[in-house]
């Protein structure tokens, strides 16, 4: 806690550059959307966790909306960052797979994107724009990494000649199944690593039965069902 609060004093003690200020401003505002949710976030409230004017926090969102929608975007950005940065090079195509899936699968089940997942289904229903910037920006963002991905391993020969995007699609659907599920659903509270190591297994044998190549389809389908 004295860590956190002398940070606090740091940022408090000087004065910030723009780009510090908004990065303040999305922190406080991360916390906010979580704790509170969409519609019991307000822009008055942020501004007095800021400690200046409603004018300050409006020179740099409009609104709430737009805030959010910059919220999101950063999160996703450093969640993706992490996730692709894989060198293809490194091991064969069904270990990048396992370890794709891997990487996915421990976003997914993370305190933050679970709390995240519930805020924007609860809040949704009475507010679209959450939920269309949420997929816009997380699971659209998701699908156009991975669709570059599995392009570049169709034309190499490692996949089936399938459309990438479908299989971008069923790459994650496959991810957000049974363990993500039970996390979201607060069936468990915490998932060891081995979990989700076997699950990543299992999902990726999934996953290369219907769209590796034929030698990686055969020899996922025969693993599979031993």
């Amino acid at each position: 806690m004295d860590v956190i609060e002398n940070k606090k004093d740091a940022i408090e003690s000087r004065k910030l550059s723009p780009d510090e200020r908004r990065s303040h401003i999305l922190n406080i505002a991360l916390q906010a959307f979580l704790r509170d949710g969409y519609s019991g976030t307000s822009m008055s409230r942020i501004a007095a966790q800021l400690g200046g004017s409603k004018t300050t926090l409006y020179n740099y969102f409009t609104s709430k909306k737009e805030l959010f929608v910059a919220v999101a975007d950063r999160e996703a950005e450093k969640l993706f960052d992490q996730i692709f940065v894989i060198s293809e090079g490194a091991g064969d195509f069904p270990t990048m797979i396992v370890e794709l899936v891997r990487r996915f699968l421990t976003a997914l089940l993370s305190d933050y994107i679970i709390a995240s997942e519930r805020m924007i289904v609860a809040e949704s229903g009475r507010f679209p724009e959450v939920g269309h910037a949420a997929y816009e920006i997380a699971v659209r963002r998701g699908v156009d990494g991975l669709t570059a991905c599995f392009e570049r391993a169709i034309r190499s020969g490692q996949m089936r000649n399938a459309d990438p995007k479908l299989a971008a699609e069923q790459f994650l659907d496959l991810t957000a199944g049974n363990l993500h599920k039970q996390r979201l659903w607060n069936v468990v509270t915490d998932i060891d690593t081995g979990a989700i190591a076997r699950e990543a297994e299992a999902i990726a044998r999934t996953f290369l039965a219907a769209f590796g190549n034929d030698e990686l389809s055969r020899a996922a389908r025969l693993t599979s069902d031993r």
